[in-house]
């Protein structure tokens, strides 16, 4: 627009002076002239400029739109799925899992069984299938074959909403909004008291660091949380997701960014307050293993052994192997 009120400006100024040159105009006619090109310029630029915003609106509502209409690849399978509440017993029967486009699956027919109330360990090498397996449970991603029942119930019958409302899932890359302290805890549920915002603040011992911040729990976060290290953020997701108490804990290697001795308090903590819950827990830490009632030993996709700590210590198998890297390892890091 701007382009074309020019031109046309210069075609006024061509054009007109040479018939006021000509006296086939007057001066005074072509001032007024000019005077009106120019009255009718700033209008038609405001006329290109809120076409230009309604042309990149349309095309971002598009892609909202998109967004919105997506349709989700795991959704309830049945009409009346189960609505109940959830205890916690997870029971995995012959569960086998493979990535597009991967030659060896993930899992390899893994059986086995997390009683309610129970805390247990799973441990393994890198790409040993951990947090593959742990996303089986909220359906995060859907098993090939076998059978995964929650409470005796097969997942695929219990409805997904209820579900992962009932499942606290934290992993190793927290995700944190750029909000407040109190809204990335709450996360939505406007129900929550601030006392329950500071009990559990106080679990993952983050309440102390909190109280020195300006505003408090209403101190502003960064994009992704840049304000907060990298525990900090580890432990601010384990207080959003203890702020509802579920059911399941899942803790995938949540605390690898803080040091030995507060991780073993923040645990200690959690499974105080969480008496009577099940808890899954992704570690490689000693004292994490060592609280554990049950420990599943992972190795490349499979099941290769479980039992509680001291009994696969005693073995000498893969757990007992692992143990002792992990053992040299902290040792290593206590003497740097």
């Amino acid at each position: 627009m701007t382009l074309f009120t020019n031109l046309g400006l210069a075609f006024v100024i061509w054009m007109g002076g040479r018939l006021t040159i000509l006296g086939g105009i007057t001066t005074g006619d072509f001032v007024a002239f000019i005077s009106y090109l120019n009255l009718l310029m700033w209008p038609l630029m405001a006329l290109g400029w809120v076409t230009n915003l309604i042309q990149r609106g349309s095309a971002s509502m598009r892609r909202i739109n998109a967004l919105l209409e997506e349709v989700p690849e795991i959704t309830n399978r049945t009409s009346h799925p189960y609505t109940g509440p959830i205890r916690g017993r997870i029971e995995l029967r012959g569960v086998s899992f493979s990535y597009p486009q991967k030659g060896e699956p993930a899992l390899r027919d893994i059986t086995l069984t997390i009683g309610a109330g129970q805390t247990a360990a799973i441990v393994g090498g890198v790409g040993s299938g951990k947090s593959t397996l742990l996303h089986t449970f909220p359906r995060l991603v859907e098993i090939e074959q076998g059978l995964l029942l929650i409470d005796g119930v097969p997942v695929h019958e219990i409805d997904l909403a209820n579900l992962r409302r009932s499942i606290g899932f934290v992993t190793q890359e927290p995700h944190v909004f750029s909000d407040t302290i109190l809204n990335n805890i709450i996360f939505g549920r406007e129900w929550v008291s601030e006392d329950r915002v500071k009990t559990v603040l106080e679990v993952s011992h983050m309440a102390r660091e909190i109280d020195s911040f300006p505003q408090g729990i209403y101190t502003l976060l960064g994009e992704r949380g840049i304000t907060l290290s990298g525990g900090q953020r580890q432990r601010l997701t384990i207080a959003r997701a203890l702020i509802s108490n579920p059911p399941v804990l899942i803790l995938d290697d949540a605390l690898s960014q803080v040091d030995t001795r507060t991780e073993s308090a923040i645990l200690n903590a959690v499974l105080e307050m969480r008496v009577g819950k099940t808890n899954i827990i992704v570690s490689h830490r000693l004292s994490t293993l060592r609280k554990a009632d049950i420990v599943y030993v992972l190795k490349s996709g499979d099941l290769v052994e479980q039992g509680d700590h001291q009994t696969l210590l005693g073995a000498g198998q893969e757990y007992a192997r692992l143990y002792e890297r992990l053992q040299l390892t902290e040792e290593l890091e206590g003497a740097g």
